[in-house]
């Protein structure tokens, strides 16, 4: 928005360099984008300032908002244009009819008005400097009223109105042809201006051509209405478009201005356009208004947060200024929001109200000090940094999926349908994570992003019973590509499922509880590929990769490796402690055995390390053999077992008791047997 600085003069006598205006409403938290130095021939040096105002403040989109602003910073009097009276020389015959979206609307007839007649030379004046085209003195009018009190009117020619005037919702698909000419297709969340025909008026944002005003005008009919905010909103956009009606009606106008607009636009067409004036009809719904809201305010409180001694009698002018009507109650004050003020309904609004006056630039200056707290961080934020500092992105997807999804990623468990979906692809609540990781891993190698490390965490759904809804916290994690970019020297390896199986140790290392890995009979993943994660005895998630149907049926070529791990039950490790390193040199044995093959690597490691005795180490698998002199469905293991005493060195006779009792123990507990 801009205006003329010497428009001001209509409501404050001010002095002050446009410098300094600009100053003051910047620092008061209207931004001004800039300003320009002009001579007016009516009112002498002049300045033209624009505003970018934010949409809370949509009573600043005129020059009476600015104005009153001003007036409290500076301790002005602030006072509305005078209004000659008006000699109403008829009754008007038009009926009102309003509804709770548009509750308040005054009319007033002008028969046998002049549109030969020149707009008075002070509004063309202003109306050209705030950027506004001169059409005829009518539409000039209203559009100065629109600038100086933001309360948007609109005229209609008489004579082509049909009968009564209501305000109320479109029908579907009913059709209307506007001032510029385009044809809009509304829907029942519209509002409209209607006679007793057809719509003549798209409510708040603009006047229909049926009913236009034209050269060959001689009578009118004056509007000034006020439109709820959440009926106008956004209905400009939704076609297109927008205009500067729509833009102070979206934001909310000051529902006491329009008999004040209607009254101030019939002064001045008096003045242009002559006429005879009717009287002024009107039609309210005071239940539909909004309710003004008492707020309460400490001010001790208030000048403790900002760093103020703000005196109760300057917060009582502030407020009062601001139109608030204050009152004192002991410590506090009681405001009330002001008809124009959308945006006051707490405390911490009137104190922003309080900084803003008194000057953002007065505020003092005070370092932050410190404040330190010792706490623990919640599992998912360990987590999450833990990932990150893999390389891992994480990502936020819905809670929904699609039917596909829900066959695909969550057959085990009872889901929640959707009854209303935004879409068909959302008809189901998620039962897993991996559905979000797997569509979005698709989404990136479709547009070039080879190498992904993605994780989230998030809630997943079910039924219990068909009846209770279930929610679990799940953090999932998805790998796929090489591990790093290829250089000059070496092209990089691809990612396997042993860098993500690295990834969830690490991350599991969070927790008290060791974890571990068993066989996994999920049918997405492929079934030589995956494990399950079991915590204190329980399926806790999955890790492996996707099955290669499952990956052509989701059109991908490359082999996708995820993990997927319930979090809620997790118990944190206690903080670490220091562990003095042992002075004295580690020994190490190499033992083969042979095993059935269905026993796995974490039953054979479990049962080394409760037999290895005190000195025990650490263990590791180096090879496994299965084949030609190994007996079918048999298997040949290769571990390194290691010992380290704290005290002294550890001699034969120490590690030969230990080898024995874990030879006995693979024996008696897995049926394996030494190889010689």
């Amino acid at each position: 928005m801009q205006f003329s600085k010497n428009w001001l003069k209509e409501f404050i006598d001010i002095d002050l360099s446009t410098q300094e205006i600009c100053h003051q409403l910047t620092m008061a938290g209207l931004e001004v984008d800039g300003y320009e130095d002009v001579k007016s021939k009516i009112t002498g040096n002049d300045s033209i300032i624009k505003l970018d105002i934010t949409p809370n403040r949509g009573d600043c989109f005129s020059v009476l908002g600015v104005a009153r602003e001003l007036a409290v910073i500076n301790n002005l009097k602030f006072s509305l244009p005078k209004i000659n009276k008006i000699s109403e020389s008829f009754t008007d015959d038009i009926n009102l009819k309003v509804c709770k979206d548009g509750p308040i609307y005054f009319g007033r007839t002008i028969k046998n008005i002049s549109l030969k007649s020149k707009t008075l030379p002070l509004i063309a004046e202003r109306l050209k400097l705030s950027d506004q085209k001169l059409i005829d003195p009518v539409v000039d009018i209203t559009n100065y009223i629109l600038l100086e009190l933001g309360q948007p009117l609109h005229a209609f020619d008489r004579q082509k109105l049909n009968g009564d005037i209501t305000v109320r919702l479109a029908k579907e698909k009913e059709k209307i042809i506007l001032l510029d000419d385009q044809e809009l297709e509304l829907d029942s969340s519209c509002l409209v201006i209607s006679d007793e025909k057809a719509a003549v008026a798209f409510a708040g944002i603009m006047g229909g051509k049926a009913s236009s005003v034209t050269d060959k005008t001689n009578s009118i009919f004056l509007e000034s209405a006020f439109f709820k905010p959440t009926i106008i909103r956004g209905k400009a956009r939704k076609f297109g478009f927008q205009t500067d009606a729509s833009i102070r009606f979206e934001r909310g106008v000051d529902y006491e201005i329009q008999e004040l607009a209607i009254n101030r636009a019939s002064s001045l067409l008096n003045s242009t356009v002559g006429g005879e004036f009717g009287n002024t009809i009107n039609k309210t719904i005071k239940t539909q208004l909004p309710k003004r809201k008492n707020i309460e305010i400490n001010l001790n409180r208030a000048n403790q947060i900002l760093g103020t001694a703000i005196p109760k009698k300057e917060a009582l002018r502030f407020f009062k200024g601001l139109g608030l009507s204050p009152q004192s109650q002991g410590e506090n004050i009681v405001a009330k929001s002001p008809s124009w003020r959308y945006d006051l309904e707490i405390e911490a609004d009137l104190i922003e109200e309080l900084a803003r006056l008194e000057g953002y630039d007065s505020l003092p200056q005070v370092s932050l000090k410190p404040v330190y707290k010792k706490g623990n961080l919640k599992p998912e934020s360990l987590i999450s940094n833990k990932l990150v500092s893999k390389g891992f992105n994480e990502i936020i997807t819905y809670s929904f999926i699609s039917e596909a999804d829900n066959e695909m990623f969550g057959q085990e468990q009872n889901t929640l349908r959707v009854d209303n979906p935004i879409s068909q692809n959302m008809s189901f609540m998620r039962t897993n994570l991996i559905s979000g990781l797997v569509n979005t891993c698709s989404y990136n190698l479709n547009h070039g992003q080879e190498n992904q490390r993605l994780f989230e965490i998030g809630n997943t759904f079910h039924l219990q019973n068909n009846k209770k809804v279930i929610e679990t916290k799940v953090v999932a994690g998805l790998m796929t590509g090489n591990l790093a970019l290829d250089n000059w020297n070496k092209k990089s390896d691809e990612v396997s499922f042993y860098d993500l199986k690295g990834v969830l140790t690490d991350l599991t290392s969070l927790f008290d509880t060791p974890f571990s890995l068993k066989e996994c009979t999920k049918e997405f993943l492929h079934p030589g590929i995956s494990a399950s994660i079991r915590y204190k005895n329980r399926e806790m998630g999955y890790i492996g990769t996707l099955h290669p149907s499952c990956l052509e049926n989701l059109g991908l070529k490359k082999n996708i490796f995820i993990f997927s791990l319930e979090i809620d039950s997790l118990e944190l490790k206690a903080n670490s402690k220091f562990k003095d390193f042992s002075k004295f040199p580690s020994t190490s044995r190499d033992l083969a055995f042979l095993f059935d093959r269905n026993v796995d690597a974490e039953s054979i490691q479990t049962t080394v390390m409760q037999s290895a005795g005190k000195f025990f180490k650490e263990i590791s698998i180096f090879d496994i053999y299965e084949g030609e002199g190994i007996g079918p469905n048999k298997k040949s293991v290769a571990l390194s077992v290691s010992w380290q005493a704290m005290k002294k060195t550890l001699l034969d006779s120490d590690i030969d008791g230990a080898v024995d009792k874990i030879i006995k123990s693979v024996k008696k507990d897995l049926n394996g047997e030494l190889r010689i």
